[in-house]
């Protein structure tokens, strides 16, 4: 558009009275010159066409969900730290031991490498690249030597030795994405369970709040959520369910683990079991 076609337009605008807007249906100065230099650009747009419509940009395709794998009998590794190990119970009562039990008939082993004491970094892979002032894998139990026992599932429980230890939130999650990622790059579906309370401080206890609402949303119906079914009205581990250190839940609560991960796994909407 010419510079001086505008200007004479403009000027043939102000030289008039203003329309009252309720008059003019809403129209005000500003829609009219930008009407009036859209018009004259050819619209605005690439084309010099006055006629050519505005392109529209095509819909982004739905992204469809992933099929929900199907799990043969066979190795099912766990791996985590001392709950996961039995520590607060007597051989036999610890949520795994119990998950044996009631899987054991249908011919599944489940191969238990949790350790007492350790957290996420301890988890990761031995290729991860060390971080300053962090743990180096334990070769014993990380990732690497759950994918040795050659599992067709994989159950992670890391329930709050990195909160405790002063871990951020974000370290904690990002290793435990990390440790997934590494049995999914190899088709071996994975349940991640929650954290879980015990007796830390409020802020901690909010860190622990904080990686359950960002682990959900990436593990959605693979994750077992069982912190606040553990917890207190004060967010720590409840008393009907504490071994007696604070930390480590009782026979109780380790009935309470092996139910909620068992109801994960039959839901069908995180993997489907063979029969």
């Amino acid at each position: 558009m010419q510079a001086h076609t505008f200007d004479a337009f403009a000027r043939q605008l102000f030289s008039h009275r203003r329309v009252p807007r309720h008059q003019a249906g809403g129209t005000t100065l500003i829609t009219m010159l930008f009407a009036f230099a859209v018009s004259s650009c050819g619209g605005g747009g690439a084309s010099t066409n006055p006629g050519a419509s505005v392109p529209i940009a095509p819909a982004t395709p739905a992204i469809p969900a992933s099929p929900v794998p199907t799990v043969a009998h066979g190795n099912w590794v766990v791996m985590g730290s001392s709950t996961a190990a039995g520590i607060g119970v007597s051989t036999g009562k610890g949520w795994v031991a119990l998950l044996q039990a009631e899987w054991a008939s249908t011919g599944s082993v489940l191969i238990n490498i949790a350790k007492g004491g350790i957290g996420t970094y301890e988890g990761l892979s031995s290729t991860s690249s060390p971080v300053v002032n962090r743990p180096l894998p334990d070769v014993a139990t990380n990732i690497d030597q759950a994918l040795a026992k050659k599992p067709v599932l994989l159950i992670i429980a890391f329930p709050s030795n990195d909160t405790a230890s002063g871990y951020s939130v974000d370290e904690t999650v990002n290793n435990l994405l990390a440790i997934r990622a590494k049995a999914l790059a190899v088709s071996v579906p994975v349940v991640v369970l929650s954290t879980q309370p015990r007796d830390l401080a409020p802020s901690q206890l909010s860190q622990l709040r904080d990686i359950d609402e960002r682990m959900v949303k990436q593990v959605g119906a693979c994750f077992v959520a069982i912190r606040a079914k553990l917890a207190g009205p004060d967010n720590k581990l409840a008393p009907n369910y504490d071994s007696g250190d604070r930390a480590h839940p009782n026979a109780l609560g380790h009935v309470l683990i092996a139910d909620a991960v068992d109801n994960v796994l039959r839901s069908d909407a995180c993997v489907h079991l063979s029969p």
